[in-house]
């Protein structure tokens, strides 16, 4: 079992227990430092690990990392965040790569309600780390999450699609499903001739991005 003590204020703090962030027990500290976008339920935070020499003493201590906190304060919130924590757990062997390190689903009750913090990779990049094809690295990291048996659901707009130094990552699986994705493969129609399946959401983001995968 893991835990994060997350910080918000001076008056204000949240103890929290996870068994979603691995084998190994963590314990973590994390300072407030903002919200994104106006969004009550997004923020970053300072983290790192109690006792470490990386351990944020306040969320303008430079030494510990950055990392962005999805909240929940209800207990329909906080299945949500469950949900997507699956799907995190599920592509596991693309985190760092296609979408964000997913350091574990953190919950407890505070004055019997449901509190749940979903803790992920903060991503960012400088324009000099920026990759020279964001088109191509954006459908890479969209190939590689139907790969892991994820269709995001929310692809179109370019919003979920994050840069990562010189990678583009995929975020925020709120509205995602499990997936058998057979884009580009060879499929059996209805009539039980082969052809090429088909994958909504990569055949619409092809149309947009470019197809950037051999088949």
């Amino acid at each position: 079992m893991s835990t994060l003590e997350l910080i918000w204020d001076a008056q204000r703090s949240y103890k929290l227990w996870s068994w979603t962030s691995g084998s190994a027990p963590h314990h973590y500290v994390a300072h407030f430092i903002r919200r994104l976008d106006n969004k009550p339920h997004l923020c970053t935070v300072r983290i790192g690990e109690r006792g470490a020499p990386t351990a944020p003493a306040g969320n303008m201590d430079e030494r510990a990392g950055i990392a962005v906190a999805k909240l929940a304060f209800s207990a329909e919130g906080a299945a949500a965040l469950a949900r997507e924590a699956g799907f995190y757990a599920q592509m596991q062997h693309i985190q760092g790569s296609a979408v964000p390190r997913c350091l574990g689903l953190f919950r407890s009750k505070v004055a019997g309600a449901e509190v749940a913090c979903l803790v992920l990779d903060y991503c960012t990049s400088t324009p000099g780390e920026r990759g020279h094809d964001p088109r191509r690295q954006m459908m890479s990291a969209a190939y590689a999450v139907h790969g892991a048996g994820v269709m995001h659901g929310d692809l179109l707009d370019g919003r979920s699609f994050v840069p990562s130094g010189r990678r583009v990552m995929v975020v925020d699986f709120a509205a995602a499903v499990p997936h058998q994705c057979m884009h580009g493969m060879q499929v059996r129609g209805p009539d039980g001739r082969r052809q090429v399946g088909v994958c909504s959401e990569l055949a619409a983001l092809e149309r947009v991005y470019g197809a950037h995968r051999q088949y």
